[in-house]
């Protein structure tokens, strides 16, 4: 008779993945990838490291669903934001505004995601990442047209434009030896804003008052 998985036990094991996913991202937020050796996960998640093998492959394979897990929690966040209520270009300061936010606030993990490096198939995940965002962008670049709040232009590029900019942004000032925000975080995250509102021709008088007249980050 073939064995038939029981509710219980299919509850077990995914409760057992939950575990060491959870383990392996603490420690990618802590020291980034590289700190999440497999021996390593295992001791945080109090799990023996062939019970690890028995769920991912490879460290590599770990990596990549913490990655996919992270980024597609983030991603259905910004979407809620984007289709919720508001004029077009409101929504799209906010889901800037939240993601380069959740960035900062998440430093050691977001700069790991956004930057380390990392091999091909995580590569590819990233490049996944960043093409959600820019159509997450681009659904919000056509309404403030259709509604004319912006003038009329390519809103598939500026939106992949747009997706680029602000991780690359971000990796300076994330950055583990960076100091770019200790003294003033939400300065960076307003800049960020900003450059990305007048790069599509849309008034950005009313969101970054806090810097008009003080001195701006160096690097």
């Amino acid at each position: 008779m073939a064995y038939k998985r029981t509710d219980a036990v299919a509850a077990r094991l995914a409760q057992t993945r939950r575990q060491i996913l959870k383990a392996a991202r603490e420690l990618v937020a802590e020291g980034g990838f590289n700190s999440a050796q497999v021996t390593e996960v295992a001791k945080k998640s109090g799990f023996a490291t062939g019970t690890l093998y028995r769920y991912f492959t490879s460290k590599e394979d770990l990596c990549r669903q913490v990655f996919r897990e992270v980024s597609t929690k983030e991603m259905n966040f910004l979407s809620t934001i984007a289709q919720g209520s508001g004029a077009p270009l409101e929504r799209l300061e906010k889901v800037l505004r939240t993601f380069a936010d959740r960035a900062v606030r998440g430093r050691r993990l977001a700069f790991a995601l956004l930057s380390e490096p990392v091999d091909v198939h995580l590569a590819e995940e990233r490049a996944r990442f960043r093409q959600t965002h820019a159509s997450i962008f681009a659904g919000l670049l056509d309404e403030a047209v259709e509604a004319g709040d912006i003038e009329p232009l390519n809103t598939a590029i500026a939106a992949a434009a747009m997706a680029g900019a602000v991780p690359t942004a971000l990796i300076g000032p994330l950055a583990p030896q960076s100091h770019l925000l200790d003294a003033d975080p939400a300065r960076t995250v307003d800049e960020i804003v900003h450059f990305c509102l007048a790069a599509i021709g849309a008034d950005t008088t009313a969101i970054q008052p806090a810097i008009k007249n003080e001195q701006r980050f160096i690097a």
